[in-house]
């Protein structure tokens, strides 16, 4: 297949690779190799294989061809990269017709345009075939325009239960706030890797230095929290940025309060965590930028998590028996030769 003619879908999360499939009833045996039946769908090679196609020349740009072999550790074990990506297919194939599935219920259908357009996209694509590409993976253009639309008609469907969602979040929520982190430790990290807190004398000494630091940056106005760093060998000392629930995550929630009264450029009093003396300067109360991505980004986790409550149901209704392992045909499957 020539390059760029490629149907890669972002769906349902960010981090996860949606390949969308035809989704109609059961088709003629005649229209090609079953690699597996899902509800009332049957899955052709020639789906199958649009799918693979597109996942095997993403997978390759980004890793190189030896990725297939390349074992990874998942919950289940051992696995390949290869099998990994074939059950990921499978399950993201489901996902679109149990998706599509639910078009009629949420009165949602193609417009002419978005028909007009799914067609344009399939020509497209079909074109960028070679004739290989057509002998071996039993792919027509009537398959490819059904792919289109059912990809098209499946993220419609995902948008349009989403809107039923008050997915508010507020700017406090979403806030990221960036700072430098002064901390004079109160422990040890051994070489073997076990944490050895200090002595309540040690302990003291490390305060003594804090508040002698903090003087420091009061009564001269050139000192910066780069000398304090390196006049005390501060080890641990660096500028972060954090949302409210990821300081009380590393420091505490009083701590964390502490930090988030601070205005631009204020440093704090000597503040004591499970870490030891810290003396934080704010460099950025409220970053704009990044809080508007932190807040889109907790939205699409929320949608996440709604979603798929709502999508365990409607698998349920589709079709529950299914099984990875009796019911797909992995000698169809393994027609297709991964990085070959």
């Amino acid at each position: 297949m020539q390059k760029g003619k490629k149907i890669v879908v972002w769906l349902l999360t960010a981090v996860c690779l949606i390949s969308l499939s035809a989704c109609g009833k059961k088709q003629d045996e005649n229209t090609g190799t079953v690699v597996y039946e899902f509800g009332d769908s049957v899955i052709t090679y020639g789906e199958f294989y649009i799918y693979a196609k597109t996942v095997e020349e993403d997978y390759q740009k980004s890793y190189g061809n030896g990725i297939w072999s390349l074992e990874l550790t998942t919950d289940e074990g051992t696995s390949t990269v290869k099998d990994i990506t074939v059950k990921d297919l499978v399950c993201d194939i489901n996902r679109v017709k149990v998706l599509v599935d639910q078009a009629e219920d949420l009165k949602v259908a193609l417009s002419d345009n978005e028909k007009a357009e799914a067609e344009n996209t399939a020509e497209k694509f079909y074109n960028g075939l070679t004739e290989k590409d057509i002998e071996v993976s039993e792919i027509t253009k009537p398959i490819v325009v059904q792919v289109m639309e059912e990809n098209m008609l499946a993220k419609k469907v995902y948008d349009a239960k989403i809107a039923e969602y008050d997915f508010e979040i507020s700017e406090e929520e979403a806030r990221m706030t960036t700072f430098f982190d002064m901390v004079f430790e109160c422990y040890s990290v051994k070489e073997d890797g076990t944490v050895e807190e200090y002595t309540e004398e040690k302990k003291a000494i490390q305060l003594e230095k804090a508040n002698e630091a903090l003087s420091s940056i009061a009564q001269g106005e050139d000192v910066t929290y780069e000398d304090i760093v390196d006049k005390y060998k501060l080890e641990y000392s660096a500028s972060y940025t954090m949302s409210k629930t990821e300081m009380i995550e590393e420091y505490g929630e009083s701590v964390a309060d502490k930090l988030l009264a601070l205005v631009d450029g204020e440093v704090s009093t000597v503040v004591e965590s499970k870490y030891g003396y810290h003396i934080f300067k704010m460099i950025k109360s409220n970053d704009e930028e990044l809080t508007k991505k932190n807040k889109e980004e907790i939205i699409a986790k929320k949608q996440k998590e709604y979603f798929n409550g709502v999508y365990e149901d409607w698998l349920k209704n589709y079709d529950s028996k299914f099984n990875f392992e009796e019911d797909v045909d992995m000698t169809v499957i393994q027609k297709f030769n991964f990085g070959k």
